[in-house]
């Protein structure tokens, strides 16, 4: 009940633009008739329904309810806020909050965080847990892409992430952009482009020659989310419009494939 899945959305649109202008949401379920079989006693047959259950629904995207639910209104109650109590137990506080708020901590996230607050002498929220697990993860920060590498006790000179970047140094030099939030941009051409005369109402179209540098991104957001959560984020509109605009002012997405996806750039 925490978000409107995008089947809801679709259904939604779909009745505004039929003129429904007062239906804010539409979601699909699914009910099971279970009955219990060979004189099982209601004790025996609650432990079989619940492992049932579990196999029948989707827990990451789909809530179970044992009567129809009336509203879609939810009362949400904040979690309330604690201290892990590193200075007092130690790593095994922080062991227990991984364990319990679903943080993802690996060993040494736990030997670092724990080192961390008994040198600065006090203890972490539950929040701050949150917030370290989210800004400090490996898609945020590429510690492992750019972290140091040591191959038979010998440390290397160069990070994975050098390695892809020196790869220019022996190349095309025609680069505007390298490895800018996932794009790079590679030096374009004059072309004849289509403009509004005035972009601040309906007006004709008119060409003008402007230069037009060419994107290259890719992304990986293949994990489920509220918005795709049954083929995964797979990027999508969202992902597109994050790394082309983001690359510089004035990107334009105009084609796009699984993985990939091309666009034009202004820049000044």
């Amino acid at each position: 009940l925490n978000f409107s899945t995008a089947w809801s959305t679709n259904s939604v649109s779909i009745c505004h633009s039929a003129g429904l202008s007062n239906v804010t949401r539409v979601e699909q379920s699914r009910r099971f008739l279970i009955k219990p079989k060979n004189g099982q006693s209601a004790s025996e047959f609650s432990g079989d329904v619940k492992k049932l259950i579990e196999c029948l629904h989707d827990s990451m995207t789909e809530c179970v309810y044992q009567h129809p639910i009336t509203s879609f209104t939810v009362e949400t109650r904040p979690q309330p806020v604690f201290e892990v109590d590193i200075l007092g137990k130690g790593r095994a506080a922080l062991e227990t909050a991984n364990h319990e708020l679903g943080l993802g901590f690996d060993s040494w996230d736990l030997d670092y965080y724990t080192s961390m607050f008994q040198r600065i002498k006090r203890n972490p929220t539950s929040v701050e847990c949150f917030d370290l697990a989210q800004s400090n993860s490996e898609h945020s920060r590429h510690w492992f892409f750019r972290g140091r590498m040591v191959i038979d006790e010998q440390e290397q000179k160069e990070t994975l992430f050098s390695l892809i970047m020196n790869t220019q140094q022996h190349s095309n030099q025609n680069n505007v952009i390298k490895f800018c939030d996932n794009s790079s941009g590679i030096r374009g051409m004059e072309l004849q482009c289509i403009y509004p005369a005035d972009p601040s109402e309906a007006s004709p179209y008119e060409t003008r020659c402007s230069v037009r540098h060419v994107i290259f991104t890719a992304e990986t957001h293949n994990f489920p989310t509220g918005v795709a959560p049954f083929s995964g984020a797979t990027t999508g509109t969202g992902g597109r419009i994050r790394d082309v605009q983001s690359a510089g002012r004035g990107g334009h997405v105009i084609a796009g494939t699984a993985g990939y996806c091309f666009g034009n750039l202004h820049i000044p």
